[in-house]
């Protein structure tokens, strides 16, 4: 089956990016694969995530699905018929932004760049609000947050999504503008590559800020965008 799942979502890499890479990475279960649609749940952040060359196959698949709390649809056309389905209120559209050079980035050395521990979770909290406490902590405890430190001061801080993607990138306001957020990403990037995995990220589709980063250093951007769909 996951030569089939792998098959469909090369069609556009891009757009599947965030699919591609939890199969890869061993944390995907997929429960359909075929030419026109793949479903599949990512164990770690425990997403369902699909995408559907139809609206009738997606349909189709999906009404083997009783309940759900939080998926990924790769179409517009998939979106609102989830939301209804799994009375689900909260819609996030994102473009999906991958490096897909195998070359690692100049890091300028102005901060040095750290994995932070659940002893930050305070200082990463006070900053950042878009996930969970209790996510926040688990990210912290699994080591998946970095910070970067200009003479031995937190200035900001990275890391990535249970699911895989970069993101909580957060330069505290008196430094922003010095190009921290720069150096912090461009870490992530080579980490990920030491793994010999895909950097990616998921932008919101107005965060012009965040995808200009992602086009200075090298990612490539989706056509299409994705719907993180949710409580």
């Amino acid at each position: 089956m996951k030569e089939k799942a792998i098959k469909y979502l090369m069609k556009d890499q891009l757009l599947h990016i965030g699919m591609i890479e939890p199969i890869n990475r061993n944390t995907a279960d997929i429960l359909y694969a075929d030419s026109d649609c793949v479903l599949m749940k990512e164990l770690k952040s425990n997403a369902l995530m699909i995408s559907a060359a139809s609206f009738e196959k997606g349909h189709e698949v999906l009404s083997k699905i009783s309940e759900c709390s939080l998926i990924v649809a790769h179409q517009q056309f998939m979106a609102d018929y989830i939301s209804n389905k799994f009375g689900l209120n909260n819609k996030l559209e994102c473009f999906q932004a991958a490096y897909l050079s195998k070359d690692k980035l100049v890091i300028d050395k102005s901060i040095e760049v750290r994995q932070l521990d659940i002893n930050h979770a305070d200082s990463v909290l006070k900053h950042y609000d878009l996930l969970s406490d209790s996510e926040i902590r688990a990210l912290l405890k699994d080591g998946s947050i970095y910070g970067g430190y200009k003479d031995e001061v937190l200035v900001g801080f990275i890391g990535t999504h249970l699911e895989g993607s970069i993101g909580l990138l957060e330069v505290f306001p008196e430094y922003r503008h010095l190009g921290y957020g720069t150096v912090l990403e461009s870490y992530m990037v080579n980490k990920i590559l030491d793994m010999s995995a895909i950097p990616y990220a998921q932008v919101e589709v107005n965060n012009t800020k965040s995808m200009a980063l992602q086009k200075k250093l090298g990612f490539n951007i989706s056509e299409n965008s994705i719907y993180w769909i949710f409580n």
